[in-house]
């Protein structure tokens, strides 16, 4: 046997094992990407199906951050708008049943909601603390125009000015690098699994043995 038979009957086993188990099949997943990611030649490639594997695989949302390393602001926005224009051409060319929401620090820019199998957010160059300052940005205005009091303010009323909405189950860095500051609200009680494979050399079989994993896991939420 070859082993690329081996390796796809292996696959198909181990997807089988997820499928099994529906309800450990984690409903939320987060990836961490950075712009050199995806401006490999195989980066958005590997985008696509890494979208296709989490519906096959029976997750409903998955939420995507791309870092932008730029800290120059003019060649940032650059930067921003080159991966978004790349970001649009596949977005093309994702299947019916896949809906999605592209932000960057200036606010949603596209947007289609049919996304009844999986809702993917993209988040370019937008990462948790300017999400946190701008929910913050906005309870000071609502308390200044005194349709808030400082006192009354709840987890809720944050957690409602946030762009992503969906606390993620598990978050995942590929290529063995540090965490990112993406949700960092939502994601506190999320689980963390880094891969030590590169995204553009990733596998359909790395991702099914990340989410088989997640199920193995007691999740202690903090405690």
């Amino acid at each position: 046997m070859s082993l690329s038979i081996a390796t796809s009957l292996y696959e198909r086993y181990l997807l089988g094992q997820i499928l099994k188990e529906p309800e450990k099949v984690p409903k939320h997943v987060s990836l961490v990407l950075s712009e050199s990611d995806l401006l490999h030649a195989d980066g958005f490639t590997r985008l696509r199906d890494y979208i296709q594997w989490c519906r096959q695989m029976g997750i409903r949302i998955t939420s995507i951050y791309i870092d932008v390393l730029d800290t120059e602001e003019k060649l940032r926005w650059e930067m921003i708008e080159k991966l978004l224009a790349m970001l649009d051409t596949m977005l093309k060319k994702l299947p019916e049943g896949i809906g999605f929401e592209v932000y960057t620090g200036e606010g949603e820019l596209h947007s289609k909601q049919d996304g009844e199998k999986l809702l993917v957010y993209f988040s370019v160059g937008f990462g948790g603390r300017k999400e946190v300052t701008k929910a913050m940005i906005s309870l000071l205005s609502d308390v200044k125009e005194g349709k808030l009091e400082p006192n009354d303010i709840t987890e809720q009323d944050i957690e409602s000015r946030l762009k992503v909405k969906h606390e993620p189950d598990i978050f995942i860095r590929s290529g063995g690098k540090h965490l990112s500051d993406f949700l960092i609200w939502q994601a506190v009680y999320s689980e963390l699994y880094f891969s030590e494979v590169n995204w553009h050399k990733i596998r359909k079989m790395d991702i099914i043995r990340i989410i088989r994993d997640f199920q193995k896991r007691q999740r202690r939420f903090g405690k």
